[in-house]
């Protein structure tokens, strides 16, 4: 995530400022703040905002954090190849639900269609978020009683000013894309290396395909937690596609739970520690 970052604000005149260290500690602050505070992954992009200042305009963070969820979601497909390609040499691609598979895919493909579409105009950009900033507003002035719009029509210019430059940016920059979905996709692969590893601490040697498309497709349900905040729902998509897949519920439970606290035993601590170190500098 720190390369993946460093490439990125390079590419928007930001990241050759920041040094990879600090980008590392700002990659686990990062996912400190979206465990603890599950807002769809909105507390993450306020965070990186206010970490990378003032080297980085805060609508180029932002676009940062949207572009890193873009790419990491083609990666998601990637790696998803990779299982059923290996479901498919082992004979067990009968224990996959295709249509399941099949509206999930399409779903995330249309999502992730629909976003780029919206944020690559200006004026879609801002048709969108009226209604937004409207609705934030009333709920703001109703529970805290002060009028006033949550974010003045200037700061908004620009923050939209901010964003599409880094756009731009990037765009003009496409020789960076295949090293941004590089690292994205290492990313994924560290993460079905850990799962993997849990199930070989309980001395069950599964299909790698199994785990491998078990663990893709619980993230891409997992998109459904922005309506939920996130609780609960990678685990129990995790949970549910292993056993789906052939792995016994009460395996998978176990795995899925040793994996999760392990990730939030070692990294948690250590995120918590730069989130407070970021704010202190401040």
């Amino acid at each position: 995530n720190a390369h993946y970052y460093q490439i990125f604000f390079a590419a928007s005149n930001g990241g050759d400022k920041i040094g990879l260290k600090r980008l590392y500690q700002i990659s686990m602050a990062v996912n400190f703040t979206n465990q603890v505070v599950p807002a769809g992954g909105l507390a993450g992009v306020a965070y990186l905002s206010e970490a990378t200042k003032p080297e980085v305009p805060t609508g180029t963070a932002t676009l940062a954090q949207l572009a890193r969820y873009i790419f990491t979601f083609i990666s998601y497909f990637v790696v998803l190849g990779l299982g059923l390609f290996l479901l498919f040499l082992s004979g067990d691609l009968d224990k996959v639900s295709v249509r399941i598979m099949l509206i999930v895919m399409v779903g995330v493909l249309i999502g992730g269609l629909a976003l780029i579409i919206v944020f690559s105009d200006r004026h879609r950009t801002e048709l969108l978020l009226r209604p937004v900033t409207r609705l934030l507003t009333h709920l703001k002035n109703q529970i805290l009683k002060r009028p006033g719009p949550i974010i003045s029509p200037v700061r908004l210019a620009g923050f939209l000013d901010d964003f599409y430059v880094g756009y731009r940016e990037i765009i003009g920059h496409r020789r960076t894309w295949p090293k941004l979905l590089a690292w994205c996709l290492g990313n994924n692969i560290a993460e079905v290396a850990s799962l993997y590893a849990v199930f070989i601490g309980f001395g069950i040697w599964p299909n790698l395909g199994v785990v491998i498309t078990g663990y893709t497709l619980a993230i891409m349900i997992s998109v459904l937690g922005v309506v939920t905040g996130g609780v609960g729902v990678y685990e129990f998509g995790m949970i549910g596609t292993l056993s789906a897949l052939g792995i016994p519920f009460a395996v998978a439970f176990a795995v899925v739970i040793v994996y999760r606290g392990l990730s939030m035993i070692l990294f948690l601590p250590p995120g918590f520690y730069f989130y407070r170190k970021t704010l202190e500098g401040r």
